[in-house]
């Protein structure tokens, strides 16, 4: 691929970095004054998206985005959002990055490349919080899994030694983003904490990490499997497709969607680097694509007068359309960094050199990567069903924000109802344990908090509100005590009472139900940088802000295509998730098209239906 270079969008003095193949960024003397459709964010979602609707060249696509292109990848304070949340009173006052991707590419650019789908039950929820007729479950999202990724299967050697399971069936072959199975060196000492783990009672193993179902297994990591550099969103998506119909403006602002009564009509953006100039605008002919993610899409329909209408009123805004689910539903994963042990012969990180590395002559890229993503029955067999009655029992009221209004209350009755199911069933993930030494970190995939995203009344361009709201819900600290008595149990396996381990954090000090509840609060993260559900895909009677087409209720040509639109979150990384949904609405986007669609938010799919 040839170079990068860089190049300056005079107009609105926006420093930008070109990229030498098209789409390019545009000098604002090309911008034209509509285009027919309008993608506000140029990352995971967005670009799929934008390439999808230009590949048959009837569509043209401008898409907007406020970071930059840059040639390197991973976290960098210049790839990130300069987000701090606000204090978390349930976890001692701590405040917490806010993990985002700022760059082209969005947050694929940035994440740690982990694989995971999630569970069949956990999708079959976002049908089930959609109303009747949704295809949002699992049958109607593999198909687009399997679009949007291609597979790169294992080491044939490495995979008959270590008992590397695969099915092709559950992925694609013609998509430009990778799912890879690194062929570099494994440790032999990986038999011993697959085989512990294994043998857990309930533990199960799956015929492929993409089966949607719970167990121990090796995934893929989103790497191309010649070069085995990072494949994310802007390689798949952007570079290389030479289509003058497909455009992207970079240090672009978006701070507004512009309306004709409820029609969306364009744009309003400023410049990143010189606010003085003044605000541009764009029209859309067809559509306008709100892909910001999970912070920002919440900010752009607040500006837009589209959110909770007090909140709203607060900050001097007209209200156009009153969604009291914008900004709220806030979740993401938690996790502890560390249960930690010593063992003899078993470094805490790594393994001695008298214990064998199996070397592959044909190595490529890291080697495969093993998890445990386990099930509340297979967590704690004692414990599961007291858990789950205790939480379906809550008066949701008690545990949700004090501004929650009725619809918002009942959205989540809706949530508890289904979640006191996935809490009973070994095939719904509530604990993920990457397994490459003794002991290691433990997530709660599920917290039953609910956080808010809401822009400051007193500078709503500003940064965003963010609030976790941790462990607000004590059911979370009750589930989490429990996984750390998982991690405990797995280490007392007699496979590795040869290497008489010991735990150091945290220690054997901390024993009971209450001392581990005391110390979880002391040390859990409230995010792995997975946050979602901040304009739900539910009916508006559950305080849900897209409909089943994600439509924007009560507007016309204004669709939400990001995270913020997963009504739960899934039990894994979800990255491989916004693939699925950005493939997903681009047929839906592409449905409306050739059937002369209105794009109504709020029409079929968005009655209230139960």
């Amino acid at each position: 691929m040839p170079p990068l270079h860089t190049a300056a969008l005079l107009l609105l003095g926006l420093i930008l970095q070109l990229a030498w193949t098209s789409p390019v960024p545009i000098e604002s003397r090309e911008l034209k004054e509509e285009y027919d459709y309008i993608i506000v964010g140029g990352g995971t979602n967005g670009l799929t998206v934008g390439d999808r609707l230009t590949a048959d060249g009837k569509s043209s696509v401008l898409v907007l985005e406020y970071g930059y292109f840059d040639n390197e990848v991973a976290m960098h304070p210049r790839r990130m959002f300069n987000i701090t949340s606000t204090p978390q009173p349930e976890l001692g006052n701590r405040t917490f990055f806010v993990g985002l991707g700022c760059v082209v590419g969005g947050s694929s650019s940035v994440n740690g490349q982990v694989f995971l789908r999630g569970t069949k039950q956990e999708f079959d929820a976002w049908a089930q919080l959609g109303g009747r007729r949704s295809t949002w479950g699992w049958k109607g999202l593999l198909p687009y899994f399997k679009k949007g990724l291609s597979f790169s299967p294992p080491d044939e050697e490495q995979a008959k030694e270590f008992n590397i399971k695969y099915d092709p069936e559950f992925w694609g072959t013609s998509a430009n983003i990778w799912g890879s199975f690194g062929h570099g060196n494994l440790r032999g000492v990986m038999k011993l904490f697959y085989s512990a783990m294994k043998n857990m009672p309930g533990m199960t193993v799956p015929s492929d990490s993409g089966a949607g179902e719970t167990g121990l297994y090796w995934y893929t990591l989103s790497q191309e499997p010649e070069n085995w550099q990072r494949s994310y969103s802007r390689t798949g998506h952007l570079d290389g497709l030479n289509r003058e119909n497909y455009e992207i403006i970079v240090g672009a602002k978006v701070n507004k969607v512009l309306f004709h009564r409820d029609v969306a009509t364009g744009v309003q953006w400023v410049s990143r680097n010189d606010t003085e100039l003044p605000p541009q605008t764009v029209r859309a002919r067809k559509e306008v694509i709100l892909a910001a993610g999970t912070v920002h899409t919440p900010q752009i329909l607040m500006l837009s007068g589209i959110g909770p209408a007090p909140l709203l009123k607060e900050a001097n805004i007209d209200v156009k359309v009153n969604l009291p689910g914008v900004g709220s539903n806030f979740q993401d994963h938690s996790y502890i960094p560390s249960i930690f042990y010593q063992c003899k012969l078993l470094l805490p990180l790594g393994v001695e050199p008298q214990i064998n590395v199996t070397r592959n002559p044909n190595g490529g890229g890291g080697p495969p990567s093993l998890a445990a993503m386990i099930g509340l029955p297979t967590i704690s067999p004692e414990n599961f069903e007291a858990l789950a009655k205790k939480y379906e029992t809550q008066d949701p009221r008690e545990y949700l924000p004090e501004w929650y209004d009725r619809t918002l209350i009942e959205g989540y009755r809706q949530q508890q109802k289904i979640y006191a199911k996935l809490m009973r069933s070994p095939d719904v993930t509530f604990n993920e344990m990457m397994l490459f030494g003794p002991g290691g970190s433990v997530q709660n995939l599920h917290p039953m908090s609910r956080g808010s995203i809401r822009i400051n009344t007193t500078n709503p361009e500003g940064g965003m509100i963010v609030d976790y709201r941790a462990a607000t819900n004590p059911i979370d600290i009750d589930v989490m005590v429990e996984i750390i008595k998982f991690m405990r149990k797995y280490m007392a396996s007699p496979y590795f009472e040869p290497y008489e381990p010991r735990e150091l954090i945290p220690g054997p000090n901390v024993m009971t139900d209450a001392d581990l509840a005391t110390w979880a609060r002391a040390n859990i993260i409230p995010s792995v940088f997975h946050p979602i559900g901040t304009c739900a895909k539910m009916p508006r009677k559950w305080g849900g802000v897209v409909d089943e087409d994600l439509l924007v209720y009560d507007t016309r040509r204004l669709s939400i295509v990001d995270t913020s639109v997963m009504p739960i979150i899934v039990g894994a990384t979800t990255s491989m998730a916004s693939y699925a949904i950005a493939e997903k609405a681009a047929d839906i986007i592409l449905s409306r098209r050739r059937h002369g669609g209105g794009g109504h938010g709020g029409g079929h799919w968005g009655r209230d239906e139960d």
